[in-house]
């Protein structure tokens, strides 16, 4: 995990590097699979949540796609009014961030709804039981239907010779069963 600071003058300062970063430096962080933690140099006060919501206002906004950001944001603030567990449940089978979740991380965030009352301790067990084995059906159904894909690619090889097939088609479709194997993995 990445530790960054952030200063008095609200500069944002990477410590390992010795750099001064920007919002922009932040997302492309995430966006290579860092984890990040930011401390605010003043108070030892951990603002990561804070970092994040502005990185991904500037991320969002520098697309000129402000619905999309409206959209979103207002969604987030009334969804996490609401249940976080199903929130959560949602967006894990939905495969929002799901390359990223590791055993461990899903621990902490379960551990963390027990803290905050959102979900009960003898609750935990079944819910994490819950959440893999829709992961599992998903992934068992994206499995399935990889293997169509696969042998439907292998027809057309093999018909080749009747009709030609554009290399460029045969790319596309195995690009995109190399996305569905990639969004198959299990945590």
């Amino acid at each position: 995990m990445k530790v960054l600071k952030r200063y008095a003058n609200r500069r944002l300062y990477d410590p390992e590097t010795s750099k001064t970063i920007t919002l922009e430096d932040v997302a492309e962080m995430i966006i290579a699979g860092e984890e990040i933690k930011v401390i605010d140099n003043m108070s030892g006060q951990d603002i990561t949540p804070k970092i994040l919501g502005q990185t991904f206002l500037k991320v969002s906004l520098g697309q000129r796609n402000e619905e999309f950001s409206n959209y979103m944001l207002s969604a987030l603030i009334r969804e996490t009014g609401k249940d976080i567990s199903a929130l959560f449940g949602r967006l894990v089978l939905g495969g929002i961030g799901l390359a990223y979740l590791t055993k461990e991380k899903m621990d902490r965030i379960l551990q963390s709804m027990v803290a905050l009352g959102e979900l009960r301790l003898e609750e935990v067990k079944s819910y994490r039981e819950d959440l893999l084995t829709h992961l599992a059906q998903r992934a068992s159904e994206n499995s399935e239907q990889i293997q169509e894909d696969l042998k439907k690619v292998g027809r057309e090889l093999e018909e080749g010779g009747e009709k030609e097939l554009a290399v460029e088609d045969l790319s596309e479709k195995i690009r995109k069963i190399a996305e569905r194997v990639k969004e198959s993995e299990p945590l």
